[in-house]
Order: C-alpha cells, then sequence, then structure tokens
C-alpha cells in the first residue's frame, strides 16, 4: 500500500497545528488554508469559477494585511499573545510572558509625596530578549513631576516578575538624578496579565539619605485612556490625571 503523503497526514498536521503559538501565527495558518483551497478550485476549473478563486485569494490576503496593520497600529501586543488558554498561576515561557505585559500600564505609587501616579510604557527590547519600561510621573494635582526609564531588566516567567533598575530626572530639578531597583508581580487572570502590584526603590544621589521604598499598583490603559494620554492636549491628560486619583 502506498503511504500517504507526509504533507496531508494527521501528524503533519498536528505538527503545523502545535507550531502556532500566537494569534499572529493563527491568521497566516488561517490564510495559508484558504489560500490552498481556492488555488486548487482555480487549477481545476476554468472560466467565470477560476476568475472568482483567485479573486478570493486576492480578498484574504489583502483582508490579512488589514487586520494585522490595525492591531500593530492599535495594540501590537495582541499579535504576540499566545492563543492557547492558561490557567491562573501556569508558567508562561519567557518570550510569551513579555509579550503579554507590553503595552501601556497605570501605576500607583504609595506613599504619596512628589508623584502618585505613572504612565508606564513597556516595550520589547530585542536585544536583551526581555522589556524597557519608559514612564512619566506626575503630581495628584495632574502636574509632570518627573521622568524615568529602565536601564536593565529580567523577567521570572514561571512567577509573573519583572525586576528591574531605574534612573529618573525632576524637571524642576535637573540636576538631582534619581535611581533606584524595582520589582513587579503581575496576576495572571485567565491566562490574561493585567494587573500587577510590586514596589520600587527611590533614592535621590545627591543624598543618599533620601531612599525610600514605595509600593506600587498597576493597572492596564484603556483605549480611550491610551488615546487621550497619547495625544498633545495637556489640558486632558492633566484631567485625566485628576481623574484617576479621584
Amino acid at each position: 500500500m502506498a503511504s500517504e503523503p507526509k504533507g496531508t497526514s494527521a501528524t503533519g498536521w498536528g505538527d503545523i497545528i502545535s507550531a502556532v503559538k500566537t494569534y499572529l501565527g493563527f491568521f497566516v495558518l488561517i490564510v495559508l488554508v484558504a489560500e490552498a483551497v481556492f488555488g486548487a478550485i482555480a487549477l481545476q476549473h476554468t472560466g467565470s469559477t477560476q476568475l472568482l478563486a483567485m479573486a478570493a485569494m486576492l480578498a484574504v490576503i489583502g483582508l490579512l494585511i488589514s487586520v494585522v496593520s490595525f492591531f500593530a497600529y492599535r495594540k501590537p501586543e495582541a499579535l504576540l499573545r499566545g492563543i492557547v488558554s492558561r490557567q491562573e498561576g501556569e508558567a508562561l515561557p519567557t518570550a510569551a510572558f513579555c509579550g503579554q505585559i507590553v503595552g501601556y500600564w497605570w501605576e500607583w505609587i504609595i506613599p504619596e509625596d512628589a508623584s502618585a501616579l505613572s504612565l508606564v510604557e513597556v516595550c520589547a527590547d530585542e536585544a536583551s530578549g526581555t522589556v524597557k519600561m519608559k514612564g512619566r510621573a506626575f503630581h495628584t494635582d495632574g502636574e509632570l513631576v518627573a521622568l524615568w526609564e529602565s536601564i536593565a531588566s529580567c523577567v521570572n516567567a514561571s512567577e509573573h516578575k519583572l525586576f528591574y533598575y531605574w534612573k529618573g530626572w525632576h524637571p524642576l530639578h535637573g540636576d538631582e538624578p534619581y535611581e533606584g531597583f524595582g520589582e513587579i508581580s503581575f496576576q495572571n487572570e485567565k491566562g490574561i496579565l493585567h494587573r500587577a502590584v510590586g514596589f520600587f526603590s527611590d533614592t535621590n544621589l545627591t543624598d543618599l539619605k533620601t531612599t525610600r521604598k514605595k509600593t506600587v499598583e498597576l493597572r492596564r490603559l484603556s483605549e480611550q485612556e491610551l488615546q487621550v494620554a497619547s495625544g498633545d492636549d495637556r489640558s486632558a491628560i492633566k484631567a485625566l490625571i485628576q481623574q484617576k486619583l479621584a
């Protein structure tokens, strides 16, 4: 009996499906399957049926480009998110964990002093295979009081933790650099990471006795909040900050 072609065997399809780990990979798999079906129809028919099959192939490709472009612009982290549902507490691979925490977060700071809330952007760092962080800290009145960014970071994907070393500056006190270490623990809620808690140390390098440890709570921005926070309307940003702190 002739052996079944490897490309159409159940094992072959199982290997392909098991290799799909993200939504982007899932979209690509669907397009490949659709293109194969329409391509077979186009080869087996002529006339209007063949033209319709070829048009459908082009339409599927156009749809994929539109979907990926939309998510790449509005929510790039979604393309890297794993499609396999995970139970609470289950470990994530490092790349998947980093992909899930990429995006914009609110960071409430306790105790409040010069700053009460930070707007934090977490982005992928291809050089280290982890993530980078950039933040803007605001006072309770909504005014910008500090800028900071991570200099180095590492992750413990199995425990959903991010560790980082940061440096920052106060716009009104540019000659007083600040730095510290931080730890953030993300809460796995049905395979989605939307909340986190942690702490960081804050040291004024011109006076090391000022070192303090502050507790933080993080939550993702909504789409509406992100539109305001990423805009240039300072009054709207100030009003949003005051609303989040109310």
